[in-house]
């Protein structure tokens, strides 16, 4: 080591220089360094210990209600599978009829038969039908995912901002990211408030991306189509997908109710601990 004072050479690992006592400047920055790295870590942890701690009424109200967003859209879910198993049977009875009746159409004879005017009727009466609970469905849907990434944005940085993961939730592809992100950062949510983490397996993720490239390609062939057999595969890879997606509500849904109840318990222990201490104050 060459001291800059007065330039005689001295051993690197020495404190200071034998000849001037001018400090070792490259320990000095070392020191410094470790000296800041300790206290960033120390702070870490005390803002970890602050979480674990964290009394928040108005968050803890936000978590609750999206809790009930989230079993509000399973439910308005579930409907829709049913209305959509209705939906292939009266598929099957009609689209035949209305199949049928394009084939032998001509323009010498346009009329229109009676059986594929019943058939398109039940058709658009049955989509009138089932429009307002499947916009409901949407709608729940939307509002659930919207705010499970808002309330989760207030812990941890999420890659899709809440409108965000609202355009992207009924994108086939997308949304299997627009989940895997949610649970991903509530999985690190808990972590920071000391809650044990259920892991959601991988594999449950994985059967849902794989059902989102498949169900898009034969609801495609279904309308190219009209063809039953494609029609009827159709509708099972939706039901499917839609229940892996259920799931997928259900496992975010409890994350945010454990999130709630750890807020819910550490009022109720601040609560506690003030009456005591006004009590050992009398």
């Amino acid at each position: 080591m060459i001291c800059k004072k007065c330039g005689r050479e001295y051993e690197d690992d020495m404190p200071k220089c034998l000849w001037c006592d001018a400090p070792n400047e490259s320990l000095s920055s070392q020191d410094g360094d470790d000296a800041s790295t300790a206290d960033s870590e120390a702070q870490e942890e005390a803002y970890r210990e602050s979480l674990k701690k964290l009394v928040d009424p108005e968050l803890e109200r936000a978590f609750d209600d999206n809790v009930r967003r989230g079993k509000s859209a399973i439910s308005w879910t579930k409907f829709q599978i049913v209305l959509n198993i209705l939906f292939f049977f009266v598929g099957v009875k009609t689209l035949g009829v209305i199949i049928e009746y394009y084939k032998n159409y001509t323009a010498a004879s346009p009329a229109v038969s009676s059986e594929a005017s019943t058939a398109s009727a039940i058709i658009l009466i049955y989509s009138a039908f089932i429009a307002i609970p499947c916009f409901v469905f949407i709608g729940k849907n939307w509002l659930w995912v919207y705010h499970a990434h808002k309330e989760q944005s207030k812990f941890t940085e999420t890659f899709f901002a809440p409108w965000g993961a609202v355009i992207c939730y009924y994108i086939p592809v997308v949304n299997y990211f627009v989940f895997k992100a949610l649970l991903e950062n509530q999985g690190n949510t808990l972590k920071l408030l000391g809650i044990k983490a259920k892991t959601e397996s991988n594999k449950l993720l994985t059967w849902f991306f794989i059902f989102n490239i498949a169900t898009p390609i034969f609801n495609y062939l279904t309308f190219k189509s009209l063809n039953t057999p494609i029609l009827f595969i159709s509708t099972i890879l939706w039901i499917i997908l839609t229940v892996l997606g259920i799931k997928l509500i259900k496992a975010a849904t409890a994350n945010e109710q454990a999130v709630h109840d750890q807020l819910e318990n550490n009022r109720i222990n601040k609560k506690v601990e003030e009456i005591i201490a006004q009590r050992e104050a009398v």
